[in-house]
């Protein structure tokens, strides 16, 4: 069915039902749903700052070329909890290169 006549058919029914309130809803899962589509299925890669973006995208290249994937194919997000470095995700892989982790590790092996 084409995705007009799906939501036509849909909100039908629920106007007969007298639940047509429901339908904001359901578009606000329909999005959450597309969104963590989108982040399955692409690649991301997590930055502490903009101007690490580049230096990231040069030390990620190895791990673009095996996952098949190329500069193209990643989005770029700055992200606040990185202190630095970088994070790539996509493709079930996640190679996290950020001196969070590496700080994190420190401080367990310290309290352990």
């Amino acid at each position: 069915m084409a995705p007009k006549k799906a939501v036509d058919a849909l909100h039908e029914s629920l106007v007969v039902r007298g639940r047509q309130a429901l339908m904001p809803r359901i578009a606000g899962a329909f999005s959450r749903i597309a969104a963590r589509d989108q982040g399955r299925n692409g690649i991301v890669l997590s930055i502490a700052h903009e101007s690490d973006e580049r230096k990231a995208m040069r030390e990620a290249k190895e791990v673009l070329s095996e996952m098949g994937a190329s500069a193209s194919d990643v989005s770029v997000n700055v992200d606040d909890s990185l202190i630095g470095g970088w994070r790539l995700e996509g493709r079930e892989m996640l190679v996290d290169a950020s001196f969070k982790k590496s700080l994190l590790e420190m401080y367990n092996r310290s309290v352990a």
